[in-house]
């Protein structure tokens, strides 16, 4: 056994680690979230207003601004039903240097700031697709992320 065999054997040992590497890493599921925005009645203030809210629970740093929050009805008419059924509890989004205070879409910069800074990705071309697409849905959507 000379040098060269040394070196082909430890090339192939190479080889196949990052061709596991790739295999490992192209299985890794990338969570898409869609973050949009909604009406809600704030019974303290005695007002409408528009919060920012996520589909659903996130992972990584997005759940410490992130809290289950109960809707009350918007009008007395606002019943669900089989055609129309109302989620009453949402994961609300709350504003990142105050988290007792609901985000407001005015406050959209301070969280794209914090998502990027916590390594999330907006996604552009998906929130740009459904923009664009004929099929709108309920909330108003501002986006979706990928962690």
């Amino acid at each position: 056994m000379g040098p060269l065999f040394s070196v082909i054997i430890v090339g192939n040992i190479l080889h196949n680690i990052i061709v596991s590497i790739f295999k490992f890493s192209s299985n890794i599921v990338m969570a898409t979230y869609t973050i949009s925005s909604q009406p809600f009645y704030d019974n303290i203030n005695q007002c409408y207003k528009n919060i920012v809210i996520i589909d659903r629970e996130p992972t990584g740093p997005l759940t410490q601004i992130v809290k289950s929050l109960h809707t009350p009805r918007l009008s007395p008419f606002d019943y669900p039903s089989p055609c129309c059924p109302v989620d009453r509890c949402i994961k609300a989004i709350y504003k990142v240097n105050n988290t007792s205070e609901l985000m407001s879409p005015d406050d959209i910069p301070s969280l794209f700031g914090f998502l990027t800074q916590n390594g999330y990705t907006i996604n552009t071309s998906l929130t740009t697709m459904m923009n664009e697409s004929q099929v709108k849905m309920t909330n108003k959507l501002i986006c979706f992320i990928n962690l």
